[in-house]
């Protein structure tokens, strides 16, 4: 992880985003399920502070529709995280702005990583890791 935020934050270019892949696209695995279910502000967290680490000023997290509890859940925290100001415009004063959205997929793993990643890439797609 910290390689590749390293990577991340020394990437010419802007805007940057910071994702978090919560797709499972391993049958019968519900890690990131029960995670986004039961301790969507831990996956916030991590977010914030990630995205600070590599000058991110956006994030999405990418769940599956299949789970409307965990997006229930991380809407809750998102909201939650908004008013405490956690998220937003100078967070905590800091001076650093950070926002997080979520986008709803069908299940196909590698799909919102092909369409993020292909830009900052090249043309050829393919990303480092």
């Amino acid at each position: 992880t910290g390689l590749k935020w390293s990577f991340a934050g020394a990437a010419k270019g802007n805007p940057k985003y910071f994702i978090c892949n919560a797709d499972e696209g391993d049958p019968g695995a519900f890690m990131d399920r029960a995670l986004l279910e039961g301790d969507p502000h831990s996956v916030l967290e991590g977010m914030i502070i990630g995205g600070c680490a590599i000058g991110a000023k956006q994030g999405y997290i990418y769940v599956r529709a299949e789970y409307p509890i965990a997006i229930e859940h991380l809407e809750i925290a998102i909201r939650q995280a908004k008013e405490l100001g956690f998220l937003g415009e100078d967070v905590l004063g800091s001076g650093f702005s950070f926002d997080i959205g979520i986008k709803q997929g069908a299940g196909a793993f590698v799909s919102i990583a092909d369409k993020i990643l292909r830009v900052p890439f090249g043309s050829s797609g393919k990303t480092p890791f």
